[in-house]
């Protein structure tokens, strides 16, 4: 007998319907094969600590209310009792060969691998999305993005994943480590606040750190971040660039604030296309190099086309839910 057949004997059990002859194969397997006895034993050692120790005792219980009886001690000796107890002895006995069984079904069960379940917050495009995670820290979801975390997380790690961008809130607890990941990146916190902007179709990816520490992973390095750190990530080079910033200013998105610094209008327009929901179209490409640096109201697409155009050459039309841009 290999170990599938003795968990295949354990899943008969448990579902009553292993034979006599299979129970009594496994016993005498227990008692001859030491490699087996020494496995199924390692077994039983591990369970010791996860099996909470009433559910033992309810074990037992089970067993003996099963003789209908408790235990040797609760019966007198005395001349008419005296089979009784070489009867109840005996039944003891079998308890004691029994209970090892059903604990070692508990570290069966226990130790039996698990399907994995993934859950999935998303916000569209044009929305917003709030998240409380299992052990309460708070994620904002900015606009077509999001996060993927499964039906172990908060059990010895809090682990999840993010595509696009999003603001995290994290509870301070340093046996279970926070790790978000943006497919080549890793970002490790113990509790603190911070954004992070990975969009798949973007090569860049922005980490911005609000408030504690993180740690930064990427292929080639790891970064320790303190608060007001900006680091840029690049997908195609792996490489990183640093600035101290005044972090809110990259997290204010929460509250329809955007700022840029020295970024292109190809990628503005990819930004206020994902929050508004939105087709925005060059009428002439050369437009998509100009370049822009400021705070821009966002709380309407009109709000955020005329700041633009107030600064720049740059006209926009309204046609049909369509942004077509164009040079004044």
């Amino acid at each position: 007998m290999d170990k599938k057949d003795c968990l295949d004997i354990f899943e008969r059990y448990i579902s009553g319907t292993a034979s006599t002859e299979e129970i009594m194969r496994l016993k005498s397997f227990l008692e001859n094969d030491i490699n087996l006895n020494r496995w199924l034993e390692n077994h039983i050692t591990n369970a010791s600590d996860v099996i909470d120790p009433n559910i033992k005792m309810k074990m037992l219980k089970n067993i003996q209310a099963q003789t209908n009886y408790n235990t040797i001690a609760d019966i007198p000796v005395n001349k008419e009792n005296k089979g009784l107890r070489f009867y109840m002895k005996r039944i003891s006995n079998v308890a004691a060969i029994l209970l090892p069984f059903v604990i070692l079904v508990s570290a069966y069960l226990y130790f039996k691998p698990q399907q994995t379940e993934s859950f999935e917050v998303v916000a569209n495009k044009g929305e917003k999305a709030s998240l409380t995670l299992p052990e309460g820290s708070a994620v904002t979801i900015n606009s077509d993005s999001k996060i993927t975390y499964y039906s172990d997380y908060n059990q010895k790690e809090r682990i999840l994943e993010l595509d696009g961008e999003a603001y995290f809130e994290v509870n301070h607890n340093p046996e279970k480590p926070f790790v978000v990941n943006c497919k080549d990146i890793a970002i490790t916190v113990l509790g603190t606040s911070f954004g992070i902007k990975a969009y798949k179709d973007e090569d860049n990816i922005q980490i911005v750190l609000s408030s504690g520490r993180i740690q930064l992973t990427t292929p080639k390095e790891e970064i320790e971040m303190t608060p007001n750190d900006r680091i840029i990530y690049n997908r195609k080079t792996q490489t990183t660039s640093f600035k101290k910033v005044n972090a809110e200013d990259y997290t204010d998105w929460r509250q329809n604030r955007l700022r840029f610094e020295n970024e292109s209008l190809e990628t503005i327009m990819k930004t206020i296309s994902r929050m508004h929901n939105i087709d925005i179209v060059f009428e002439e490409p050369q437009l998509k190099d100009q370049r822009f640096t400021g705070t821009i109201d966002n709380t309407s697409i009109e709000s955020v086309l005329d700041a633009i155009k107030l600064t720049s050459s740059v006209g926009y039309k309204l046609k049909d839910g369509i942004v077509y841009l164009y040079k004044k």
